[in-house]
Order: C-alpha cells, then structure tokens, then sequence
C-alpha cells in the first residue's frame, strides 16, 4: 500500500557517527520530507548525546547534519568532552519492488570534532570521514505502523592531533603504559557493523540499536516530523 509514512529516521553510533536515513520508512516517489531527532547510546570509551536535522528529497536521497556531544570515560581522551558536527548524505539507490525484496542505500559523511576540558594546555582536536552501505526491507502493517530492520556496513578514518605532553593536562592521551603523545597526529580506522530496528507509529519513531564500532555500542533514538 502506497502513502505517506512520515518519519524521522533514527541511530546514532557515537564514535562514528552515522547518518539517519529517514527515506527507510517512505516509498521513492512519495512527498519530501523534514525531521528532528534525539538519541542517546553507549560504547566501550564513551557516552554522548545527538540531535540531528534532515531532510529526504522523495525517497531518494537524504541530507542532513548530525550534532553529538560525547563524555569521555576511557581511552586517550579520557575525562574530556567532545562536541561533533557531521554533516552527511545517504543515497538510496536500489529500493524494493515486486522482483526486489531488499532496499540498499550508500552514504558518506565528514565529521569534525572539538574536544574540550583538557586545560591548563592545549585541547586534541579530530576530523573523520565515513563511508558505508545499508540494507534495509520496509513493512507495513495496517494504516499506522512501519517497521524496516537494516544492517550498516561502515569504515571509518579518524585522525586525531595532539598538542602537548604535559604532565598537568586532563586527559589521559597515553600511547603506552607510562607514556604520553606530545604534538603530532594518531589516524585510527575502524570496520562497523549495526542492526537498526526502525519503528514508525504516526509521525513518531523508536530507533533501537546495536553493533560494533570498534567496540561493542548499543543506544536508542527518537523523532518525529516537523
């Protein structure tokens, strides 16, 4: 059956940051689209917090920025803040029909973060990029639910500066036991896998999720139309 399924897609994978696709729960061809959401979630070095806007051009493509707040609980970054901004796109290029039965997405987004709190010095700082692909199949059931389970395929660049290798800093910006990074780059890549159970009620959405991120990372979203 054939209607508008407004929407507003739903994950967050903290520490790489992916895009919401709001086109799962719409048909290519249908009305475009606007969307808030919040969520929240966990994984081995962090917590954080995300608010996202987008927008779905018909079902076929999906734009938006992803604003994140982490609070670090381990790692070189431990006890700092980091504020990210990602804007991203996600292009829905194969969708389900009568011979087709899954629904297959590319996306790509560029991801800038500022890390805070790691006074008297000089903060780290990041930019990453994320690549990756989706499947996705879309169930309706009666006029007012929508389900669409999807896996994430993601890789993931990171590289990270650090300015300094004071005793006194916040952090705990360590290479090794006993060893700290003065100035100078870290480039991290990571290989992601998630499962997303999307959930539409009306206009609302609950995002269950869970994977690996470089570490196990699991969270919960939710929107709704504007």
């Amino acid at each position: 059956m054939r209607r508008l399924t407004v929407l507003c897609f739903a994950t967050a994978t903290l520490l790489a940051s992916s895009a919401r696709a709001q086109s799962v729960f719409i048909e290519r061809g249908d009305p475009s689209t606007m969307n808030a959401m919040v969520g929240g979630g966990v994984l081995k070095e962090a917590w954080g917090a995300s608010l996202v806007g987008a927008y779905s051009y018909r079902g076929v493509f999906d734009v938006g920025v992803d604003l994140t707040r982490y609070a670090y609980t381990a790692g070189a970054n431990k006890k700092l803040a980091g504020y990210s901004a990602m804007p991203y796109v996600d292009v829905h290029f194969l969708r389900s029909d009568e011979t087709m039965p899954i629904s297959v997405s590319a996306l790509a987004g560029i991801e800038r973060i500022a890390y805070t709190g790691n006074g008297p010095v000089a903060n780290p700082e990041a930019w990453s990029v994320l690549v990756g692909a989706t499947v996705y199949r879309r169930f309706e059931f009666g006029t007012h639910i929508v389900f669409s389970p999807q896996a994430m395929l993601t890789y993931q660049r990171q590289l990270t500066r650090f300015y300094s290798s004071a005793d006194d800093q916040t952090s705990g910006n360590g290479a090794a036991p006993g060893e700290r990074r003065g100035y100078g780059d870290v480039t991290t890549q990571i290989l992601g896998g998630l499962v997303r159970a999307n959930l539409l009620y009306d206009r609302i959405t609950v995002v269950p999720y869970a994977g690996f991120q470089g570490a196990l990372v699991a969270g919960l979203d939710v929107g709704t139309l504007f």
